[in-house]
């Protein structure tokens, strides 16, 4: 028999097991109620006892093993021969993620990225140093850190701890949290996502029929209208042909003709009042079947958010104990549903808010008690549905944002000068934090900070017709929320004209449309500009940022139509020639020609067959922004090369480095050391260090240190790059004046290049 056909089913069963796994051993460690434990560990045990007996039956023997190992210390739990303690809890997390690993490969039929006998091992050393008790050696870190005495299990440990990013294992699939019990006689059966995604793009298409309808319908009103016309028409001629003299044959005939011009319009008028009342019925009747599909494909798409957030508490679990914090998650509104796109569009920026909550807001415990707080910070991640519309919140209790430290910040990295910094709002301010590569991270690390911020959750929220607000309080705490969509089988769009062009704004994206005067505008740093509700806007013609050509409005008559896209001190008002309409449509996704030009999310179908294309509004105002900050009359002077120095007391580590520095337009030099490197800073001037840790003479510590205190360069950024990835080493880089620190492990050339350009700032 051919057993291929079962191997999908069993990774998504073996993912939802780890899920299970992961969930249930965090539960275990929070539940004080016995009954609560025992509960969860017993659906821990069976998720393994499953896993393993699915293996051996498909002949996957690495995974077999592995998960009976792990079944068997879950047995030894259950029957209270050993306690759960933070080393083994650790290590099952890990080989959980070790597991799925494991199961990816041998479903893929690809070489196995990990030594099961070794993971074994090292899940059995985790077990016997548990029944040590708090003095043993589980206690000092993180399972697996130390291979003291552990009889040559380091580089197993190694393997385990890397298993989660080494990997790289796709997420789980987006389950259900739980299998609720269906009520007797209640079936279900197995659908394909892409048979789903078939039925959403038809019923879409009968969205587009049904406005074709709703336009037929208008014209048949229209007809009988003309009917009308024509029918009172033939009154008035009747009446004027009445008042004339004409020969008693000459009246016979022209009655004669009256009569039956009277009877065919008569006939035409019953005719189309008739066919207008049938057409619209059945117009109405169709519309109600079309929404009835519409709403049973969403629900069919729908799934409880507590499926994105399962991730949620191991990664605040595994960040809080990397930052040396004590954090807890409470996870609120776990069964309002989203449509499965949305779910998962929203999984990475929703893990990014909750990361930057336990590494940017909650602060270290001694912090927290001499501010009066609990040790232990809280982070909040809550949805409810309100409407067509899903709100899901971020919140925590930490030290909230500072708005004029993001003032300081975009000044310094001149985003703009410091006269427009101080005239923002602290509203507006709290905007910045969606400015690419903005940070106000002391040190870049790969915790936070590396150019993967909230730049790009506005963005991905924004392509779903999403909105993103930030609510803070110094002290207090931060609330980020997410406004989302229900459903994406339709989006309301707002139709413009500019020029010949028709185009299509999302809605969401719209603040609203205003009239701009032109006694209103006025000029500011030679961009035309409007006071409208305390804040100072930008005015730029949609042609111009489209590329198309345009009657630019407000330079030929006294008043034009705008409309304010953006968000806080980013929203423009863009000119149009006019708004045509505002409406229901569906999106259909963009060719290879228009794909690659990121302002257009796809194009919207009209009733009538004809297709405009949807405007993606944060880009547009984001090349709006750009635009200024370059305008062509005012050509800004060509920046030179930036000067940057890298020091490696590795050959190979040097070179590397300063190749994909070349690579990426920099004047490179290189210091053999930390004592060589101080040589060329004292005799020339550089934009950056890149540097290692460990090197002889003078280390990256040092280096750091006394470019800050003996060279005085105390603006110059120093990256640290080093294979110490401890939260104690991270501690020590900044103290000694880092502004990035990049673990080898973690090493990526696009990371890198993203740091270097966020320290630089604008045109690195």
């Amino acid at each position: 028999m051919d057993l291929s056909a079962f191997h999908n089913q069993f990774r998504e069963e073996t993912a939802e097991n780890i899920r299970v796994l992961g969930d249930g051993l965090l539960a275990i460690e929070a539940a004080d109620d016995p009954g609560a434990r025992r509960a969860a560990l017993d659906r821990v045990f069976r998720a393994m006892h499953t896993v393993k007996g699915s293996a051996r039956m498909l002949g996957f023997d690495a995974v077999s093993r592995l998960a009976h190992t792990m079944e068997s210390l879950l047995g030894e739990l259950r029957q209270n021969r050993r306690a759960l303690d933070r080393p083994l809890a650790d290590a099952l997390l890990r080989a959980g993620d070790a597991l799925l690993a494991l199961t990816t490969a041998a479903v893929e039929n690809t070489p196995l990225p990990l030594d099961a006998d070794a993971l074994i091992a090292v899940l059995e050393a985790a077990a016997g140093q548990g029944d040590k008790g708090p003095a043993g050696q589980g206690d000092s870190g993180p399972a697996g850190q130390g291979d003291k005495g552990t009889g040559g299990q380091g580089d197993a440990g190694e393997a385990l701890r890397a298993s989660g990013e080494a990997a790289a294992p796709s997420p789980p699939p987006p389950l259900p949290p739980s299998a609720p019990v269906r009520p007797q006689g209640r079936q279900t059966v197995r659908v394909r996502v892409d048979r789903l995604d078939r039925m959403l793009n038809l019923a879409g298409e009968l969205v587009v029929g049904q406005q074709a309808l709703d336009d037929h319908a208008s014209q048949l009103v229209q007809l009988q209208q003309l009917a009308d016309q024509h029918e009172r028409a033939l009154k008035a001629l009747e009446g004027e042909l009445a008042r004339l003299r004409f020969s008693p044959l000459q009246r016979e005939a022209i009655d004669t003709r009256l009569a039956a011009l009277r009877t065919v319009s008569e006939q035409i008028d019953g005719r189309a009042g008739r066919l207008a009342d049938r057409f619209a019925r059945h117009a109405g009747q169709h519309n109600l079947l079309v929404k009835d599909l519409e709403q049973e494909v969403m629900a069919a798409r729908l799934l409880p958010i507590g499926t994105v957030y399962a991730g949620l508490p191991r990664a605040v679990r595994d960040l809080a104990q990397a930052t040396g914090k004590q954090v807890r998650i409470e996870l609120r509104g776990e069964t309002t549903e989203l449509d499965r796109k949305v779910l998962e569009l929203i999984n990475d920026p929703l893990l990014h808010l909750v990361r930057n909550a336990v590494d940017h807001g909650v602060e270290p415990p001694a912090a927290r008690t001499a501010a009066g707080k609990p040790a232990e910070g809280v982070v909040e991640v809550s949805a409810e549905a309100a409407g067509g519309e899903v709100r899901v919140v971020v919140a925590d209790d930490g030290r909230g944002i500072d708005p004029q430290r993001l003032r300081d910040r975009a000044v310094r990295g001149g985003l703009m000068g410091a006269d427009r910094a101080a005239r923002l709002s602290d509203a507006e301010a709290l905007e910045l934090i969606f400015q690419p590569g903005f940070s106000t991270a002391q040190m870049l690390t790969d915790i936070s900070g590396r150019g993967v911020g909230m730049d790009v959750v506005l963005s991905n929220i924004t392509e779903l017709g999403g909105q993103v607000r930030v609510e803070s309080q110094v002290g207090h705490g931060t609330r980020i929320v997410l406004v989302l969509p229900l459903t994406l089988v339709t989006t309301r769009v707002l139709l413009v004209r500019v020029g010949a062009a028709s185009f299509a704004l999302p809605a969401a994206g719209c603040q609203g449309t205003i009239w701009i005067r032109r006694p209103q505008i006025h000029s500011l740093e030679g961009q035309p500009t409007i006071e409208h509700e305390g804040r100072t806007i930008a005015v730029v013609p949609m042609a111009d940022l489209l590329g198309v050509e345009g009657s630019a409005p407000f330079l030929r008559a006294e008043r034009a139509r705008a409309v304010l896209v953006g968000s806080g001190q980013a929203t423009i008002a863009m000119l149009v020639d006019a708004l045509l309409d505002e409406r229901e449509a569906v999106v259909k996704p963009l060719g290879a020609l228009l794909g690659a030009r990121r302002v257009f999310g796809g194009a919207v179908q009209l009733g009538d067959g004809s297709l405009v294309l949807l405007v993606n509004p944060l880009l547009l105002s984001q090349e709006a922004r750009g635009a200024r900050a370059a305008r062509p009359e005012e050509p800004a002077p060509r920046a030179a090369r930036r000067r940057l120095l890298v020091a490696d007391d590795s050959f190979t580590t040097r070179e590397l480095i300063r190749s994909i520095l070349q690579s990426a337009g920099y004047d490179v030099a290189a210091a053999v050391d930390g004592a060589d490197a101080l040589d060329k800073l004292r005799s020339h001037s550089y934009d950056l260090v890149v540097s290692d840790v460990e090197m002889p003479r003078v280390d990256g510590f040092q280096l750091s240190s006394r470019i800050r205190d003996e060279l005085h360069l105390r603006d110059l950024p120093v990256v640290l790059i080093t294979s110490l990835a401890s939260e104690e080493h991270r501690r020590q880089g900044l103290e000694a004046g880092a502004r990035a620190y990049i673990v080898k492990s973690q090493f990526n050339q696009d990371s890198l290049l993203e740091v270097i350009r966020q320290l630089l700032g604008p045109g690195a």
